[in-house]
């Protein structure tokens, strides 16, 4: 047998505590490094409020702003609305025009419900057809009435086979106008104009209540859960055609409705965006966010206005309107209620709407014209001031500008008590209530906030070219007044349109059937990890294009 020698041995020694050394380097070291603190993962969920409940979860039946908010994140339309006001395609991927301008063809994408099943030209044709149904309960049908037979459809007067929207095939979308209608494209951004997957539509016709199997999407997010008026959680659609440039793993919708405690959820991180369009800031805590530079403010296109109803006592004088109109202090209300340095409107179109032009029509806080229009008015109705005890103001108290409506409101009442001498009752209501009262005409005079829904000025001054309108609250109704919008849609360039359209706007306010109080900026705060946002003119905000960096 061999003996190993001396030498071996310490060789055999010497290795065997090198190797037990560096055993327990690597055991230490190992220790260590797991010890050492974990690099914070990166929350790619988005957190914000919105101040109720939204009406509904379908974009056919949407009005109220927090319903817009969220077709624009679980829906999509053929077009979507850029920054600087142009479009792009979205759905479509690709649109024809006719040479006359009055036929689009969309080409539709191979794009999917969040089922799996495919969008088709179908869902479409058949989401519009139901908006122009006589039956279906929409109170946007008018954004439809471009398309020939359209607004004929909606009175019952033809079928709604005669309705210029065909289908040659599953993705392609046919629409014929009654006239050239330069901003359609715009139109097709709005949120009204989305598509339902029309299978569980017919099948499951209570699918936009609950989060459930049967709420079917095409956007870039989902419904995931719904506690109804307390949160919404919405997660990423992976069968979204863009599903690789959203970079939100989701977005998280609370519900609360005290201005002052949302906003104290914001100062501890909790949420991430907080203001318009989704819920407002107090107006109490305006002055010591801009002393922080936190506060950012966009213009859009919205106004506060007054309308009067053309059917009651008093405002079915021309001269009472006028009054009342001339003896608003604007100037006073922005500066002392709204706080936001919002420009005063002495026109009816938001400045972002017309290239940022200014036109006044008339003169803020004009006391001496509105007493004498005031005594003009009364002399014409065989009455005195006494008699105009019964006006009242009504106004919304829900959703993201109920309490400030109050104050306005407040201020109002006020005004024309000193200027005018009548002392005017005010009336609140929940906001479907207040619609209502509206749609019925069943007012005095109302505050009312309007929003665009596509960036042209014609939306607004489209609702008053008939009394049939719904939203045509005053129930004002001039001839003259449509030929100018009938005669906008042939005008040779935008400069000879934008013309039309002001011949249009003096016009109405002429006759002063609503008078506008200010135009709007919304105020908002923003995290500073939030990457690109954005608010659009018609107050969209493109969530599918938001990135959150480390919090």
């Amino acid at each position: 047998m061999h003996t190993p020698s001396k030498n071996s041995l310490d060789f055999l020694k010497s290795h065997f505590y090198s190797l037990l050394i560096l055993i327990l380097l690597v055991t230490i070291t190992t220790s260590c490094q797991s010890k050492s603190p974990v690099a914070k993962k990166i929350n790619h969920e988005l957190k914000v409020n919105v101040a109720s409940e939204p009406a509904t979860l379908d974009p056919r039946k949407g009005g109220d702003l927090t319903s817009s908010c969220m077709h624009f994140m679980l829906f999509e339309g053929l077009t979507r609305l850029n920054i600087d006001s142009t479009t792009e395609p979205a759905q479509a991927e690709k649109i024809d025009l006719s040479p006359d301008k009055l036929t689009y063809t969309f080409h539709i994408r191979n794009s999917k419900w969040s089922d799996g099943t495919p969008v088709t030209s179908y869902d479409f044709a058949k989401a519009w057809k139901d908006i122009l149904d006589p039956h279906f309960p929409s109170i946007n049908a008018h954004l439809l009435y471009a398309i020939k037979n359209a607004e004929a459809a909606k009175k019952g007067e033809v079928p709604l086979d005669q309705v210029g929207i065909s289908c040659p095939d599953p993705k392609t979308l046919v629409v014929h106008l009654e006239t050239p209608t330069p901003y359609f494209l715009q139109l097709t951004s709005f949120c009204v104009l989305f598509p339902v997957n029309r299978h569980i539509d017919r099948n499951f016709p209570d699918w936009a209540f609950n989060a459930n199997n049967h709420f079917v999407c095409n956007g870039p997010f989902k419904l995931a859960a719904w506690k109804h008026h307390s949160e919404i959680q919405l997660e990423k659609n992976p069968l979204y055609w863009n599903a690789e440039k959203v970079e939100l793993s989701g977005v998280r919708v609370s519900m609360i409705d005290n201005e002052m405690t949302a906003l104290q959820m914001y100062e501890r991180g909790e949420l991430d965006i907080l203001g318009q369009p989704f819920s407002p800031l107090p107006a109490d805590s305006f002055i010591d966010l801009v002393r922080k530079k936190q506060l950012q403010r966009k213009p859009i296109g919205a106004s506060t206005v007054c309308f009067f109803n053309l059917s009651q006592f008093p405002f079915n004088n021309i001269n009472i309107r006028k009054a009342f109109a001339l003896a608003i202090n604007r100037e006073s209300i922005v500066k002392n209620v709204t706080q936001l340095n919002e420009p005063i409107a002495t026109g009816i179109i938001p400045p972002v709407l017309k290239q940022n032009k200014v036109v006044h029509f008339y003169k803020d806080d004009d006391k001496t014209a509105a007493r004498a229009f005031l005594e003009k008015g009364l002399a014409e109705l065989e009455i005195t001031a006494a008699d105009l005890k019964e006006i009242t103001l009504t106004y919304s108290n829900s959703g993201s500008v109920g309490s400030l409506n109050h104050k306005i409101a407040q201020a109002l009442q006020q005004q024309w008590l000193e200027t005018l001498g009548v002392q005017i009752k005010m009336e609140n209501m929940e906001n479907k209530v207040f619609l209502d009262k509206m749609t019925k005409r069943a007012y005095n005079c109302a505050l009312y906030l309007w929003i665009t829904q596509y960036d042209d000025q014609i939306n607004i001054l489209d609702r008053f070219k008939s009394k049939a309108n719904v939203k045509n609250y005053p129930g004002w109704e001039n001839t003259t007044y449509a030929a100018l919008l009938d005669r906008s849609a042939f005008a040779a360039n935008n400069k000879e349109r934008f013309e039309i359209l002001e011949q249009a706007e003096a016009l109405m306010l002429e006759e002063m059937p609503l008078v506008p109080i200010y135009h709007w900026n919304f105020a908002y705060l923003v995290q500073p990890y939030v990457k690109n946002f954005h608010i659009t003119t018609i107050g969209d905000v493109q969530i599918e294009k938001l990135s959150i960096g480390r919090r």
